[in-house]
């Protein structure tokens, strides 16, 4: 007989409660009811969870870099946060967020509130979870009241977000560690406690020396992941028939790629990597922001990866729906400005006007941003991730895919 899949949720989310109890208990020795801890309904790389905790007494001492002592006497609320390994998260992906947070937090306090973090682990202790107990912020997400937001609202919330995107980028980067000088990639503890790169937190190797070795590090690993895909099967017996052999002359001829990539952004600079409307919080009184969340995929990177990875809430055309096949980028084109300012579909591209006038293009954007499409649509990461998979008619999704390859490609006369 079949097992139930609801009966099957419910016994994994009571043993997440009890492993969030375990965690804090071993942590930081707290000893908290399953009735004080309740499920985010929110994240996709994490389980997350809300605690109260009363009163709370702690285990003394904890050194860990990155962490400060929890506050005690009084009743109080955290976040525990529980990675998700079987979509693929590396361990490492922990410490990077922890570093991450610990670099940014000092230079953003002047305009927005990060989270402290009280402990955390890669899942190398007696639990085998990678964890972080963490501050819990107020506010509420912003992507749950922007939709509802008139224009003059949206204006001023539109120029916060403008304002933590100018320190975030100010953020000095961590000194490479002699002699290797890496530059490039995510972030840790090094023994003596300073941050320092290491592993990318998407997977996607390094550390690296500069950005080019980064981006072909980065097109040599999903060329093999779409050559393991059992949706894409490497572009072989593609609806149009020529497609590999394109991307392969693409890649391998001296007019291609690496043209390309010399166009491309090459300066290192902080990078958030997940900078959305989902990860701010914001009072829904006074509409000021109150917090930055999810650093999971910070890294060191180039300015253009943050206009890549995140902004999508701010930069739709809904005039000009769908996005052009190929990459998304329509709002920081330089060939002038699409929309109808007026009517019905207005308020969309109004707020993407406001926020375009409002950042600093980096330098590079539309050649770093058509590269970077590039190399994501040879394997995009939903194709690697069965739930979603199993959610999506992957005939469909794959046909998309590769028109959006063949139209980049067509871009560069290939």
């Amino acid at each position: 007989m079949a097992s139930d899949p609801t009966k099957m949720d419910a016994l994994d989310s009571e043993q997440r409660k009890l492993n969030v109890q375990r965690i804090l208990q071993d942590s930081l020795g707290l000893t908290v009811n399953s009735t004080d801890i309740a499920p985010i309904d929110r994240g996709y790389n994490n389980y997350l969870y809300t605690v109260k905790i009363a009163n709370a007494l702690t285990k003394p001492g904890n050194t860990q870099p990155g962490t400060v002592a929890l506050s005690t006497g009084h009743t109080q609320d955290l976040v525990v946060r529980l990675l998700k390994t079987e979509l693929g998260a590396i361990p490492e992906r922990v410490q990077n967020e922890v570093a991450a947070l610990f670099l940014a937090r000092q230079p953003l306090a002047s305009v927005v509130r990060v989270p402290e973090v009280y402990a955390w682990s890669e899942g190398r202790g007696p639990h085998g979870i990678p964890f972080i107990i963490m501050e819990l912020l107020p506010g509420v997400p912003l992507d749950t009241i922007w939709p509802h937001l008139d224009l003059p609202t949206r204006l001023p919330i539109l120029t916060q977000i403008g304002q933590i995107l100018t320190v975030l980028r100010s953020i000095q980067i961590p000194v490479p560690l002699a002699p290797s000088n890496y530059a490039f990639g995510g972030l840790t503890f090094s023994a003596s406690g300073n941050i320092t790169t290491t592993v990318h937190p998407d997977a996607n190797g390094g550390p690296f020396t500069c950005a080019e070795e980064q981006w072909l590090f980065m097109l040599s690993n999903k060329l093999q992941d779409a050559d393991k895909n059992t949706f894409i099967k490497g572009w072989k017996g593609a609806a149009q028939p020529d497609l590999r052999n394109r991307i392969d002359s693409f890649i391998e001829k001296d007019n291609g790629f690496r043209v390309i990539l010399r166009q491309v952004a090459q300066e290192p600079i902080f990078v958030h990597g997940d900078y959305k409307c989902q990860n701010f919080l914001i009072s829904p009184e006074t509409h000021r922001i109150t917090g930055l969340l999810d650093f999971e995929f910070a890294r060191i990177g180039t300015a253009p990866e943050e206009l890549l990875d995140g902004l999508g809430d701010f930069r739709q055309h809904t005039c000009v729906q769908p996005a052009p096949d190929g990459f998304n980028i329509h709002l920081l084109e330089s060939n002038g400005w699409p929309c109808q300012l007026s009517g019905p579909t207005s308020l969309g591209c109004q707020t993407a006007k406001a926020w375009r006038d409002l950042i600093q293009h980096p330098t590079q954007y539309e050649e770093t941003a058509k590269m970077s499409a590039f190399i994501e649509e040879l394997c995009p990461w939903y194709f690697c991730q069965e739930p979603w998979c199993n959610s999506h008619d992957m005939v469909v999704e794959r046909r998309i895919a590769e028109r959006s390859l063949s139209n980049l490609l067509k871009t560069w006369g290939f």
